[in-house]
């Protein structure tokens, strides 16, 4: 008995695991996503050099999805962002080549990163190696705000740090969407300067994917996108419609804009990191102030609000910062109706257009075709006439965003 005593207890002892702290166990957690969504981005790789082009996307996507389904904030963990922002900049080199080469594959809308996800990975120490920006900031804008030194600070980030080229870049791309963000602001009551929202949130990109599944020129994150009217499925996702997605962001900044009775800062911040959490600072800190309570934000929210009011800044007197402002132009286009599923591919040859062309008129589309049944697409207004015979009754009155 006492032997069998001893033998149970020794093999009890023995199946006692060594306990691992928390922390320990989510880098094993960590690691473990990184390398599967890695072995998918791999076989994607070999599945694209071998020619097997629609393998290659399934794979892309599924190294995507592995860290965006996963129950691990991507934005809570430094290794993790880092990964997913390269991992896009890898899939988006891919897709790239594949539309200026032709060669058949990625039917699909492009991934490309967002400016968000580098913006929040700045610390407050890295805030504070620049010299800050000494600007009076109150009189230039059309809503009221109240100024502090991280504006005066992302100003130096944006015209003399390492997001000089983001902003160089962002104005540049702003020219096709400017004038229809201006009037689309201006028609749903929101101030005009807080297009530039755009700006921080995207690039004016409506590629841009961000690490919170957030995605087009606005980063609505799907929930957002579909309270405000957006469609999302398989075929379409209209967060990355240029018109459709920035009258919903002018609705949901106004929405915002009553909930915290006029207040930009907070409205700005509740567009960033959502009203619950907001809600959250302000019983916290006791203050409706965003100065007095935005420490009780997360690092990204911090850095949000003053960025856009440094870009805002920036834009108005680009000059003054050593930019050149682009101007805008009309982006101007008929639409058609096509009557069944239409693959882009064969109408762009019709149009004698590139595929990348008439996809870029067209984001929203998934796959590279309109869904199943009637569609309405954009096409360039000279070229309204050779889509004819694939289309209902033309529209004959050009459109504008």
């Amino acid at each position: 008995m006492a032997l069998m005593v001893a033998s149970m207890a020794s093999s009890q002892i023995l199946a006692v695991p060594q306990s691992e702290s928390p922390r320990d166990n989510k880098r094993g957690q960590v690691r473990q996503l990184i390398n599967t969504a890695e072995t998918h981005f791999q076989k994607g790789q070999k599945a694209y050099t071998g020619g097997e082009y629609d393998q290659a996307r399934r794979e892309f996507d599924e190294a995507v999805d592995t860290i965006l389904i996963d129950s691990i904030d991507v934005r809570s963990d430094d290794e993790l962002r880092v990964y997913y922002r390269e991992l896009i900049e890898k899939i988006n080199r891919y897709q790239i080549a594949a539309l200026e080469q032709k060669d058949g594959g990625f039917h699909e809308q492009r991934y490309e990163p967002s400016p968000l996800d580098k913006l929040a990975s700045l610390s407050e120490a890295d805030l504070e190696e620049l010299a800050a920006a000494e600007d009076d900031l109150t009189t230039r804008f059309n809503f009221d705000f109240t100024s502090a030194l991280p504006v005066r600070q992302f100003i130096s980030y944006f015209s003399q740090g390492r997001g000089r080229s983001t902003m160089a870049a962002g104005l540049l791309r702003s020219v096709r969407f400017r004038g229809m963000a201006e009037r689309i602001f201006k028609e749903e009551g929101v101030p005009t300067d807080l297009i530039w929202l755009a700006q921080v949130e995207s690039g004016w990109n409506p590629y841009a994917f961000s690490s919170a599944a957030a995605k087009g020129i606005w980063q609505f994150i799907p929930s957002t996108g579909s309270r405000f009217g957006l469609t999302q499925n398989y075929w379409l996702d209209e967060r990355s419609n240029p018109e459709k997605s920035t009258v919903a962001a002018a609705r949901y900044l106004k929405w915002l804009s009553k909930r915290y009775t006029g207040d930009w800062a907070l409205a700005l911040a509740a567009y960033n990191t959502g009203e619950g959490n907001v809600d959250a600072a302000i019983a916290r800190s006791g203050s409706r102030d965003f100065w007095r309570l935005h420490r009780n934000l997360a690092q990204e929210t911090r850095n949000y609000v003053p960025a856009i009011l440094a870009v805002v800044t920036i834009a108005k007197n680009p000059k003054k910062y050593g930019f050149e402002m682009p101007a805008s132009y009309p982006y101007r286009y008929q639409t058609r109706a096509v009557a069944t599923q239409t693959d882009l591919r064969p109408l762009a040859k019709k149009l004698k257009i590139s595929y990348g062309a008439l996809l870029d008129m067209n984001p929203e589309l998934q796959r590279g075709m309109t869904p199943p049944g009637k569609h309405v697409i954009r096409i360039p207004a000279s070229l309204a006439a050779r889509v004819s015979e694939t289309a209902d009754e033309p529209n004959p009155a050009n459109n504008q965003q």
